[in-house]
């Protein structure tokens, strides 16, 4: 019971991955390497960061949210065999997730409004650029899971 538990919350964890906006994480805009890279001015930079300001709050809110609810779920399928109730907790938190992942996205949304078009795609290129690094490093062996460890990162809503 308990690899299932952790097979459906891996699952549930794993699936809105795919579905990220392509931008780095964390502050991206006050990295100056990618400040520098596409080009960012100070006033854009100011304006991504009250846009990020303004929705933190929220997106700190839905995440502690989701995690309630995958606690739950996690509860529900070691103590019970109701299927309902655990259909129920499932659907809560699919929809919990779908929550914190349409602000994340609208924000991203608001912040690349202020780019121009070839900033973002400069940034989503640097964004697939660092993925294939960290890609060849794993295969390379020289990556943080060769080691045994996991990458430390730092827990931001995405």
């Amino acid at each position: 019971m308990r690899r299932l538990v952790f097979a459906v919350l891996l699952l549930a964890a794993a699936a809105p991955l795919a579905a990220q906006p392509e931008v780095p994480d964390g502050k991206w805009w006050k990295r100056p390497r990618i400040a520098e890279e596409i080009g960012l001015t100070d006033d854009q930079s100011k304006q991504i960061e009250g846009i990020f300001v303004r929705n933190r709050p929220r997106l700190i809110d839905l995440k502690a949210e989701l995690e309630k609810k995958q606690f739950d779920l996690q509860q529900a399928m070691e103590e019970g065999r109701d299927r309902r109730a655990i259909e129920e907790k499932i659907d809560a938190v699919e929809n919990a997730r779908k929550d914190l992942q349409k602000a994340r996205a609208l924000m991203v949304l608001d912040m690349k409004a202020v780019l121009k078009p070839r900033q973002w795609d400069r940034l989503r290129e640097i964004v697939r650029e660092n993925r294939e690094r960290r890609r060849r490093l794993l295969e390379d062996g020289r990556g943080p899971a060769a080691n045994g460890r996991r990458p430390n990162r730092k827990s931001q809503p995405r």
